[in-house]
């Protein structure tokens, strides 16, 4: 009896050291815990001003780590078309080359878009560029000045807020560069002239309105017909306004259009309605896939009166400048140039725009 008691002690002591041994290999005691809060430690110090923007778009950036280096904002809008997107693409691959320690902030709409220059403001931006949605970012553009912080505004002006820095197209010479060539492809016989434009897009694409007109007001022999609007460039949006226009104009010589996207629905409205009266369009963008569609259409002369979306460098190689102590013109416009199917592989070739580029 008494070997029987002895042995189930035994037997007890051993299960219990077994159990704590088992114990321990699992992850338990002071081993586990450390490892715990190693893993833990990383997401407690991640700056909570940057949570915003990874969670909300995905699309932000860090090329150096260098504390030491001025840390540069970039906010642009989350590709609501080609144009935006390759500008967006064009911030982030020339702020890597350039080496700058910079946050790269995509948004969906106006409103997203000044939350995150708020929140590039908390992060303690040392610059911030500004791709704006449109004019309702003058407020928040305000911000960043009141803050002190310098601010390189990109391509669409900010209503009454005045950058420090502004790089852009002319877009007023745009519309006066498609003018002209409308007038040039009639021939001098003048005609019936549709304007379509993108509101929507701000006040960069009144100005190209405007400069047309201007140039159209002073030919007697030139009626513009009408101005139709489109929410945005993209083609299956422009198709059915273009539509109506075909329908509610049976003779129309040319169109103004202030977008190269836009162009690509009018000329697949043209396309599915049988139109032949039309012999010039215009555009704006500098988009590649437009630019090789101008051959498949040799009855129009298909046009884009344009500069490139990846004068985005511009705005960064101004950073730098700023950054090296350098002296920058406050105010940079890029002139625009025409483009056809004569001429538009020579354009490519010169602005190094490759089939895989992303416009």
């Amino acid at each position: 009896m008494k070997r029987r008691k002895i042995l189930m002690i035994a037997l007890c002591i051993v299960l219990a050291f077994s159990l704590s041994m088992m114990a321990t290999a699992c992850g338990g005691g002071d081993s586990g815990s450390d490892d715990q809060a190693a893993t833990e430690e990383p997401a407690a110090e991640e700056p909570a001003a940057e949570e915003p923007a990874a969670e909300d778009t995905g699309e932000e950036a860090a090329a150096s780590g260098d504390a030491e280096k001025p840390l540069v904002g970039i906010s642009v809008p989350n590709n609501p078309t080609g144009w935006v997107g390759a500008v967006q693409w064009t911030a982030k691959k020339k702020a890597e080359e350039l080496g700058l320690n910079f946050q790269l902030v995509a948004s969906n709409d106006p409103n997203d878009q000044a939350n995150k220059i708020d929140d590039l403001i908390n992060m303690g931006c040392d610059y911030i560029v500004l791709f704006p949605e449109n004019d309702e970012l003058a407020v928040a553009a305000q911000k960043i000045k009141d803050a002190g912080i310098p601010l390189i505004d990109f391509d669409r002006t900010l209503g009454d807020t005045t950058p420090d820095y502004y790089i852009a197209g002319d877009n007023t010479d745009m519309g006066v560069i498609g003018a002209n060539y409308i007038i040039e492809k009639l021939e001098g016989n003048g005609g019936k002239v549709a304007i379509m434009n993108i509101p929507n897009y701000g006040e960069i694409f009144t100005e190209r309105v405007n400069g047309a007109k201007s140039v159209f007001d002073k030919e007697d022999n030139i009626e513009i017909i009408g101005e139709w609007a489109s929410d945005n460039g993209a083609p299956e949006t422009v198709l059915p306004v273009m539509k109506d226009v075909l329908t509610a104009n049976p003779e129309i010589d040319a169109i103004y259009s202030t977008d190269d996207e836009m162009s690509m629905g009018i000329l697949q409205a043209i396309k599915e309605a049988g139109r032949t009266d039309i012999k010039v369009i215009t555009g704006g963008g500098g988009w590649k896939d437009y630019f090789n569609v101008m051959n498949d259409y040799p009855d129009i002369w298909v046009s884009s009166q344009t500069y490139a979306p990846y004068m985005m460098n511009n705005c960064l190689e101004v950073v730098q400048q700023l950054i090296n102590g350098e002296t920058v013109p406050e105010k940079t416009i890029i002139p625009p140039v025409n483009v056809d199917r004569t001429n538009y592989e020579q354009y490519l070739t010169d602005n190094g725009i490759t089939e895989d580029a992303p416009y």
